[in-house]
């Protein structure tokens, strides 16, 4: 463990079956390109160079996991860390297409267009929108939908910072409620925006493409044969305002026409903020911005403001004390020209403030106690098409408390305790253990393994409604006699490190089950009753079933041999039940693969790189009768160093142009983006 002082700141059968099932059908071209890359890693590589890829990733300093600062490397909790580097080798418009390279996050039924939804993206089979995973930016819970690609007037969406601002995402696997509370139960995903220079730095890029809408079974796009557009520019400039403080600004436009059967533009204009300053040796504090506003012509307007400030404080080398807090609030206004799913309007917020202490003994004991109080306050009102209201007006409250224990033993061992306490406004008291461990059991090679229990309180469309509201094609209900769910989850990985820290593999085995599940299901009725108004259509409820679980396989592979090559490979199987059906739940597929290689001849400036992503079968309803079809798909881009200080960028997604297995909806064909970025 790392201590915060001053110099560290800166600082089951049936599833081994359908593996090897799987593998006897459609990966051996897939093999091949692994087999290729490694091999070419080999004849690339060269000793200091591993010592500089490998060695310097592994001392990389991580926080989520255990709100205390790790090295990667020592890090207690499964934890994949995605950096600046990595993100500039792939294609990704949005903070969601950068993440589908990790292992246990499918993000298949979505697409790498800005404004796109992405409701449906999931972590080791659990749904982010639906809350089973927990968005933080900055450490700060987020929330948002169209904009950021969530679902409804409380959808929470991966898409929320523009990619141009992201330095870096941790990616925490496994129930985090011990530190997290609600919305942790599969795991967490912390975006952290890029942070102040420490002299003077500029950064400006632009960038244009151009794509094509495939067709919705039979019913073409309106401008088949031509072809939408999505741009984007950015700017962002820093410095240091004294040897104590300095500050960044960034701003950043982004610009699309939607993948549905008319293009409609969507754009939004992103601003963030920050100051850092330093009080003393002793005392930092730091003050952050961020605005965005969202339009979707003539159907959506969104804007969200955040404010948060924070001061750390550390008397001591072996003490450390934290105090922060942020406002954030997103207004929106949807469909307020083409009504026919109903007229949404209203506001969602947070209010928020942390306090934590973390006191060192030593090496090898660090006791982390911390409080925490929660507002989410919802003020909005539904005008559905038949002419009822819905009217939602909330507070709800959480207060924290929480306790984690990290003990290091024989210097090898790490065993890591946690608590939460949570009362909630509406359900009372939670209290939600976990326990994690990390035993090195040669020098590359470590084991880590963590149990806990999480919790998550059904959303507020599941429960505050007091009227059906309109979503697609049916109605649904709330019902305020909803209970929260409650899980287990459990994992297990080994880590090895080959080569002299040049290539890393880790293989982990997880299980989530999942008690009083809240699902979707049709109730055999119509709504509305005013049919001249608005058709009837089907009337859908909320309402918990016994049990389901999720469980599966994750494998990773990275290259770090040489400057000029690398290559990452992810693989997951995932299987899944729900136990009062005995069917699979939905959109979870069983495979899903992905290859990523990437190679520069830094000599003559030029570089490139593909991500190939093989998605199986997933069904689409819960009485697993409707499929999407596996598929792959294939992406590529090559750059230009044009100086030290400008690159260009030509990037083709979907070259092959497929369907993505998904002949029902309209989806991105192939696409192609040319991107300049300069730095001043």
């Amino acid at each position: 463990m790392i201590k915060q002082t001053t110099s560290a700141k800166h600082q089951q059968s049936s599833m081994i079956a359908g593996i090897f099932e799987y593998m006897g059908k459609g990966i051996s071209t897939i093999v091949a390109v692994i087999v290729l890359s490694l091999a070419a890693s080999v004849a690339f590589a060269g000793d200091d160079e591993a010592e500089k890829k490998g060695t310097t990733r592994l001392k990389d300093i991580v926080v989520t996991g255990t709100k205390t600062p790790h090295a990667l490397k020592d890090v207690p909790v499964e934890t994949v860390l995605i950096n600046r580097e990595d993100i500039e080798k792939t294609n990704a418009q949005n903070a969601m297409d950068i993440l589908k390279n990790i292992p246990g996050i499918d993000t298949s039924v979505h697409d790498d267009v800005f404004g796109t939804y992405t409701w449906r993206a999931k972590m080791r089979g659990l749904d982010f929108d639906a809350g089973y995973g927990l968005i933080l930016i900055d450490g700060q819970r987020a929330m948002g939908c169209g904009q950021s690609g969530g679902m409804g007037e409380y959808g929470s969406g991966l898409n929320q910072i523009p990619v141009d601002m992201i330095e870096r995402i941790e990616v925490v696997k496994g129930p985090s409620s011990a530190l997290y509370g609600s919305d942790a139960v599969a795991g967490v995903i912390n975006i952290i925006t890029k942070k102040i220079p420490k002299k003077a730095t500029g950064s400006a890029g632009v960038s244009y493409g151009w794509y094509k809408v495939k067709e919705e079974g039979e019913t073409k796009p309106s401008d088949d044969g031509h072809s939408r557009n999505i741009s984007k520019t950015y700017v962002s400039y820093g410095d240091k305002i004294s040897d104590s403080f300095g500050y960044l600004l960034h701003y950043n436009y982004d610009s699309a026409e939607d993948i549905e059967k008319e293009p409609v533009k969507a754009d939004r204009h992103s601003f963030m903020g920050k100051l850092d300053g330093e009080l003393s040796k002793s005392i930092d504090l730091y003050l952050k911005c961020e605005l965005s506003d969202y339009e979707k012509i003539d159907n959506r307007q969104e804007d969200s403001y955040r404010i948060s400030a924070g001061i750390d404080f550390r008397p001591t080398d072996d003490d450390f004390f934290s105090f922060k807090g942020y406002t954030y609030t997103w207004d929106f206004n949807h469909g307020y020209i083409d009504k026919t799913y109903g007229h949404k309007y209203g506001d969602v917020g947070y209010d928020q403030f942390e306090i934590q202490y973390t006191r060192y003994f030593g090496d090898w004991n660090a006791l982390t106690l911390g409080g925490e109080v929660q507002e989410q306050g919802i003020d909005y009102v539904i005008e559905n098409a038949d002419g009822s209201m819905v009217n939602v007006k909330e507070d709800v409250d959480t207060s924290s408390l929480y306790v984690q224990d990290e003990i290091t033993l024989f210097e090898d061992f790490t065993l890591v305790a946690g608590l939460r306490y949570d009362d909630h406004s509406t359900f009372g008291s939670e209290v939600n253990p976990k326990l994690s461990l990390m035993y090195k059991l040669f020098k590359d090679t470590t084991f880590r393994a963590s149990a806990g229990k999480a919790f998550k309180s059904p959303t507020l469309r599941q429960l505050y409604y007091d009227t059906p509201y309109r979503h697609g094609g049916y109605y649904c209900k709330s019902n305020p006699d909803l209970k929260p769910e409650k899980a287990v989850g459990y994992s297990a990985s080994v880590e090895q490190w080959l080569f002299d820290q040049s290539i890393m593999i880790n293989l982990g085995y997880f299980r989530n089950d999942v008690d009083d599940m809240v699902i979707r299901e049709d109730t055999g009725k119509y709504y509305p009753v005013n049919v001249q108004i608005d058709p009837n259509l089907p009337l859908k409820e909320y309402r918990n079933v016994e049990e389901a679980w999720t469980q599966g396989i994750e494998f990773m592979c990275r290259t770090y041999f040489a400057e000029e090559f690398s290559a990452s490979l992810s693989y997951t199987y995932t299987d899944s039940e729900n136990k009062e059906t005995g069917k699979e739940l939905t959109y979870t597929p069983k495979h899903v693969l992905s290859i990523l290689p990437s190679y520069e001849l830094e000599k003559y400036g030029l570089g490139t790189s593909a991500t190939v992503s093989y998605i199986g079968k997933q069904y689409t309803n819960s009485d697993n009768t409707d499929e999407i079809d596996a598929h792959t798909v294939v992406d590529a881009k090559i750059y230009k160093n044009l100086s030290d200080k400008a690159k260009l960028s030509f990037e083709a997604d979907n070259i092959f142009d497929s369907d993505k297995g998904d002949e029902g909806n309209f989806r991105t064909g192939r696409t192609f983006t040319v991107k300049l970025d300069v730095t001043f």
